[in-house]
């Protein structure tokens, strides 16, 4: 994971950032929050190099620049597999999470040093002083003033921040759902299938997970008669079903093309067997039409397979015995479920 740190050291790293920005005039949004964190963090020695030689040149950091050192340091490092792009969007969350906390908290306490320097400087003002600490208090005053200002700006842009934190949380989470969904069904995705399954098998390696494999039967020849829009609505029409069949801990997944999936978390065999039994006789017995025409379909079928994982074996074995007992299915002329341990 790129940002290791525990709640303590993630706070020090913030408050040290805040403050150089705000000397070098750059905009604390939380793409900048980012670069400036990780340069405290010192993860990328010559991130920090190139960056001590930015506001050495230019007393500043011009955006330009600041996309071009997240892109080379932080974010394409961390796009090279997929499994590390996970990773990094995870850490996003949590520093975006520590940002919003460590700005509530620096703004507060700010506000307050400000609003206590002004009470006792209104304490001092009704004291008997000589008159040069009566100037001295009167320099005092304004000071206190302008710091109060210079507060109050800080408080703006803080507040301003947070704002653009809060946006970022909010595209960050509708990002994740979009990677993770097919777009026509609205099931998960093959990507997500794969993520679900590590992360169960690393958390429950002694629990069975079952895996039913799902195809519809002559799909293309569908297709090809009734044409691809007619087809779109019978895949929406299965991921429909199944989700309005499949309850969590179920989980429903597009696999591709005319291909479904069921993961089926602490689940044996001979359970997910008659989970696909339920499923094969809810999709052959709902009659399907043409609502711009009216016409008739012919009934839609599915031909299933089922394999249960053998402790923490590899993703792709469990799927190969699921297709195994599909392609099973098939030739025994579909419509049917198959299984193989």
């Amino acid at each position: 994971m790129i940002f290791k740190e525990d709640a303590n050291e993630a706070a020090v790293y913030l408050r040290q950032a805040v403050p150089k920005m705000i000397k070098h005039n750059i905009v604390p949004n939380p793409f900048n929050f980012t670069l400036w964190y990780s340069y405290y963090s010192k993860q990328f020695p010559e991130l920090n190099n190139e960056l001590d030689y930015i506001i050495s040149r230019f007393e500043t950091c011009p955006p330009e620049m600041s996309e071009s050192l997240l892109l080379k340091y932080i974010i394409q490092k961390d796009e090279k597999q997929e499994q590390e792009r996970d990773t990094f969007q995870k850490a996003i969350d949590v520093l975006v999470d520590n940002l919003s906390e460590s700005i509530g908290q620096t703004a507060k306490q700010s506000n307050d040093f400000s609003s206590a320097i002004s009470d006792n400087i209104v304490s001092l003002a009704g004291c008997e002083l000589a008159d040069d600490q009566s100037a001295l208090l009167s320099e005092l005053s304004e000071n206190a003033n302008a710091l109060c200002r210079i507060n109050d700006s800080f408080q703006g842009e803080m507040n301003a921040a947070q704002s653009e934190i809060n946006s970022l949380k909010k595209q960050l989470a509708e990002s994740r759902q979009q990677a993770n969904t097919d777009a026509l069904t609205g099931l998960s995705n093959r990507r997500e299938f794969e993520t679900i399954y590590h992360n169960f098998i690393e958390e429950n390696q002694q629990q069975e997970i079952s895996l039913i494999m799902i195809d519809i039967d002559k799909f293309k020849v569908f297709n090809d008669t009734h044409g691809h829009l007619m087809g779109d609505q019978v895949l929406k029409f299965v991921g429909q079903l199944l989700k309005s069949e499949c309850q969590k801990p179920l989980v429903p997944v597009r696999f591709g093309g005319e291909e479904f999936a069921l993961l089926c978390p602490r689940m044996d065999i001979s359970k997910a067997v008659k989970i696909a039994e339920k499923l094969r006789e809810k999709l052959s017995s709902i009659a399907l039409s043409n609502k711009r025409t009216g016409e008739k379909l012919p009934p839609v079928t599915a031909s299933f397979g089922v394999s249960m994982s053998k402790g923490a074996e590899l993703l792709y074995h469990l799927v190969e015995r699921a297709d195994k007992a599909l392609y099973m299915a098939k030739n025994n002329g579909r419509n049917c479920v198959q299984s193989l341990p």
